[in-house]
């Protein structure tokens, strides 16, 4: 006789998934992402409540701006992934009638990639060109057929891959046997 089994959604906090001497990937869903959006008429409006709430500007296309609790990267015009740990109710109360806030948390993943061989890991998984993916930078990209951001942490050092939760498993599998290939 058949038995069912139920689905049960994988809870991570920061799991790490490969160490070596050259290079080291972990997986985290244990900060908050929220999208927020704004109309044209109400940017100005933003602009001002970004300053004042995360102290910082807005940040400019393909650049990511952070504080020690947040880091904030431009998706598209006048829309903005905050990924970190924020008091929702504050954060939803400062922007209120000025954007849509929504949270994503349940929907991306983040995978942690660093050492000295990264270069090497990222020359196989996107075609850009790594000298121009500089510091606070990044890219939307497609990996192993996945839209993907890719955040530049510090070049050449420390990477920051956000994909859709949904595509965790083909991910994983694809970073560890390239790490494995290399390695």
């Amino acid at each position: 006789m058949y038995k069912k089994k139920s689905l049960q959604p994988s809870i991570f906090s920061n799991l790490l998934l490969f160490d070596t001497n050259e290079l080291k990937l972990s997986v985290d869903n244990s900060t908050s992402l929220y999208s927020i959006y704004s109309s044209d008429d109400d940017n100005k409006k933003v602009i001002k409540e970004f300053k004042n709430f995360f102290k910082f500007l807005p940040p400019k296309i393909s650049k990511f701006e952070k504080n020690e609790k947040v880091l904030v990267f431009w998706v598209r015009k006048n829309n903005y992934f905050v990924l970190g740990e924020i008091d929702y109710e504050k954060f939803n109360q400062s922007f209120k009638n000025i954007s849509s806030i929504t949270i994503q948390t349940g929907g991306w993943i983040t995978f942690n990639l660093s050492g000295n061989s990264i270069n090497l890991l990222l020359e196989k998984l996107i075609s850009v060109d790594l000298d121009k993916l500089t510091s606070k930078t990044v890219i939307r990209t497609s990996i192993n057929k996945t839209n993907c951001f890719v955040l530049c942490n510090s070049q050449f050092q420390n990477y920051k891959i956000l994909c859709p939760i949904s595509f965790y498993e083909s991910m994983k599998s694809r970073l560890v046997n390239l790490i494995r290939l290399i390695n």
